[in-house]
């Protein structure tokens, strides 16, 4: 509590803001590819590509809405994606068609960059470096939390087979936003670096010089593409298969799973992670959402299937509770929005996860689960080499740089 009394109005804004959000986000985005391939009758194909898009749109921004966020200030930028969000959300709820769905997906990867980027960095600008591991933790758990509730939402409300979902998530942006706009007339802060003229080409330029960093995307890069494999090949996978019953509410069950299992063993995982590194906890996130994956192959019982999600949530949390944590420590603070936009880099494991998932599941069919996910999990696996290489070339510049103090 004494830690919550410290905290700034606006980082206190910016993690209610993501509970309710998230919240309305999960009683509609898990059940996407369920709705997008039993309601409108997309092939798995159809579902990987229109899921992909956003995470492809989102990587292409991704070059320009951190450095948007140093430049124009935090405040514009997230008022900017809130709107952006309401708009494709109330469009969500209108449309039937693959391009349509195709053209609102790519945009809300485009003011997911706009928006996460600025949300993270105004969180670092306005916590105390001690506090920032905590409060990083604490919008994790928020996340989980959100998770946690809102497919049991979505399932009352059919799981996503009415347009409803759609316009409760718009809602909660439209207040995230108004919520937003108060907390900054109320607390204004000044954004030293908002305005000045930041280069697009910033991140480019941190990729080229920071070697280390740009290993530890490559590698998380193959940890997403894994992880993506939530939201779009199990999904229809569990609801196509001959070899599971009550495909959609078992998936509604995984999740519920997935959200708390994250609440139990984040303080825990995260303690593991400050006794090693952010590095260390992420290399070994990764092989345990490789290993859960394989699990999911080999998933003949609802009782396996359960507990491949346990394995894969942990390997997720291992990962994700020390990515914020990891690019801070990276990242120079007159280029903090730039670094946090560089990891929207990520999103190219989330765009063609989907769309390899699709082509496996479409290739092998539902009823032969282990070529699918043992396949996936051997590409996840593929991170951990560029993770230890980040992790030497760390080393070696932490050496140099204590050189270079001591000769001076």
């Amino acid at each position: 509590m004494h830690r919550l009394r410290q905290l700034h109005p606006l980082t206190i804004g910016v993690l209610l803001g993501t509970f309710f959000s998230r919240l309305g986000t999960f009683i509609t985005m898990p059940f996407f590819a369920i709705y997008l391939s039993t309601v409108l009758k997309f092939s798995p194909v159809d579902v990987g590509w229109v899921l992909s898009i956003s995470a492809v749109s989102s990587l292409v921004m991704s070059f320009i809405g951190g450095t948007l966020s140093d430049r124009y200030g935090r405040r514009t930028m997230m008022l900017t994606g809130t709107l952006g969000f309401v708009f494709v959300f109330i469009a969500l709820a209108q449309v039937e068609t693959f391009w349509a769905f195709f053209t609102l997906s790519a945009l809300n990867g485009v003011f997911r960059s706009i928006f996460e980027p600025s949300a993270r960095a105004l969180i670092s600008d306005t916590t105390d470096e001690k506090n920032r591991l905590f409060v990083f933790n604490i919008r994790y758990a928020m996340i989980n939390v959100a998770a946690a509730i809102g497919p049991g939402i979505a399932l009352l409300l059919s799981a996503g087979n009415t347009a409803i979902t759609f316009y409760i998530t718009a809602f909660v942006y439209l207040a995230y936003g108004i919520a937003i706009f108060i907390l900054f007339q109320r607390y204004p802060i000044t954004e030293s670096h908002g305005g000045k003229k930041v280069s697009f080409g910033a991140t480019v330029q941190l990729l080229k010089t920071d070697v280390a960093f740009t290993f530890a995307l490559a590698g998380i890069i193959f940890g997403i593409l894994g992880y993506s494999q939530f939201n779009s090949t199990l999904p229809q996978f569990l609801t196509t298969t001959t070899l599971l019953s009550g495909g959609t509410s078992l998936f509604a069950l995984l999740i519920t799973i997935n959200a708390v299992t994250v609440l139990v063993v984040q303080y825990p995982i995260m303690k593991f992670g400050m006794k090693t590194s952010p590095l260390v906890s992420i290399t070994v996130g990764i092989a345990t959402v490789a290993f859960g994956l394989f699990v999911m192959g080999n998933a003949g019982t609802v009782w396996l299937m359960i507990g491949a999600m346990f394995i894969f949530t942990c390997g997720e949390v291992m990962m994700f509770t020390m990515t914020d944590i990891l690019t801070d420590s990276f990242a120079k603070p007159e280029l903090r929005g730039s670094y946090f936009g560089a990891m929207g880099l990520t999103s190219i494991g989330q765009s063609i996860g989907p769309v390899i998932g699709g082509q496996l599941l479409f290739y092998f069919g539902a009823d032969r689960p282990l070529p699918i996910f043992g396949c996936l999990a051997l590409l996840t696996l593929l991170g951990i080499p560029l993770l230890l290489l980040s992790q030497r070339v760390h080393r070696r510049s932490k050496v140099e740089e204590e050189k270079e103090v001591v000769s001076l």
